[in-house]
C-alpha cells in the first residue's frame, strides 16, 4: 500500500487502485468533536444506567459505545486513509450503532404502554376479536409490539454488518452487492422507526384526549406520563431523519462524496 497524495484514497497494487475507500480525506476535527459528544452523553447515561439499574438501556449504552469508537476510527481514518482497518470499522460500528438506540425506544415504549394501560377494560365492540386496551390504543393488534421492532433491528444489524464487510474483497460486484445491502438495512429501520412514531403518536393523542382511559395516569397524577412521549418521539424522529440515519447511508448511496 501507498500513500495517496490527493483524493481518491485506497489501496494501491501494482499501480492500481482495488477499492476506493474515500473520495476525500475525513476531518479529523469533526471526528473527535463527535467523539467527545458521544463519549460524555454515553458516560451519563451509564451512571443513569447504573444508579437506577436502568437494564433496559443496555442497548442505548452499547450504542453509544459504538459511536464513540466509530469516530475514533473515522479520525485515524484522517492519517491513514488508505488503511483498511480504521475504514472498515468506523463504518461497521457507525452503521449498527443506530439500530442499539432505536431497541432501546422500542423497549421503553412497550413498557411505557404497558404501565398505563394495564388493567383497562376491553371496548365491547372487540371484545369478540380478543383485542386488549393495547390493541386499541395504539392500533398494534399484538399485547408485545416489540417483536416486529425487534425483528426490524436485528435484520438491520447483519445486513448493515454484511453489507459492510463485502467491500473489502475489493471486487466491483461485491461493491455493488454492499451498497444495495447497506441501503436495505437503512429502509428496514426508517421503516420500523416510522411505524414506531406513528403507534406511539396515536397513543399518546389518545392518553391525552382520554386520560382517565389509564389507571396509572389516575392513581398517579403528580407523574407526568405524556412526557414520556414526547421525549420517545423527538429522539425516534432525530434517529429517523438525523446523522445517524440519513449520512451514512447517503454516503454510501453517492460513492463517500459527502464530507
Amino acid at each position: 500500500m501507498t500513500l495517496n497524495d490527493g483524493p481518491p484514497f485506497g489501496p494501491v497494487v501494482n499501480g492500481t487502485m482495488v477499492v476506493v475507500f474515500w473520495e476525500y480525506r475525513p476531518s479529523n476535527v469533526a471526528a473527535y468533536l463527535f467523539l467527545a459528544l458521544f463519549a460524555l452523553a454515553t458516560l451519563a447515561h451509564l451512571v443513569c444506567f447504573v444508579w437506577l439499574r436502568a437494564w433496559g438501556f443496555i442497548p442505548l449504552i452499547l450504542g453509544g459505545i459504538c459511536l464513540v469508537f466509530g469516530y475514533l476510527e473515522r479520525g485515524y481514518a484522517h492519517s491513514d486513509p488508505t488503511g483498511l482497518d480504521p475504514w472498515l470499522l468506523q463504518n461497521m460500528l457507525l452503521l449498527v450503532a443506530p439500530p442499539l438506540l432505536a431497541a432501546t425506544l422500542y423497549m421503553s415504549y412497550g413498557r411505557i404502554s404497558t404501565a398505563l394501560l394495564e388493567g383497562t377494560s376491553k371496548p365491547n365492540r372487540r371484545r369478540n376479536r380478543g383485542c386488549c386496551a393495547r390493541c386499541c390504543y395504539s392500533c398494534f393488534c399484538t399485547c408485545s409490539p416489540m417483536r416486529l421492532y425487534v425483528l426490524a433491528d436485528v435484520a438491520a444489524i447483519f445486513t448493515q454488518l454484511i453489507g459492510t464487510v463485502l467491500p473489502a474483497s475489493g471486487t466491483e460486484s461485491a461493491q455493488r452487492l454492499s451498497k444495495i445491502i447497506v441501503l436495505i438495512g437503512l429502509c428496514v429501520q426508517l421503516l420500523a422507526l416510522g411505524i414506531f412514531l406513528f403507534t406511539c403518536g396515536r397513543l399518546h393523542v389518545r392518553l391525552h384526549r382520554n386520560p382517565t382511559k389509564s389507571r396509572a395516569m389516575l392513581m398517579d397524577p403528580g407523574v407526568r406520563w405524556l412526557w414520556y412521549f414526547v421525549v420517545m418521539e423527538v429522539a425516534g424522529a432525530m434517529l429517523r431523519g438525523g446523522v445517524r440515519e440519513s449520512y451514512p447511508g447517503g454516503e454510501i448511496y453517492v460513492g463517500g462524496r459527502c464530507h
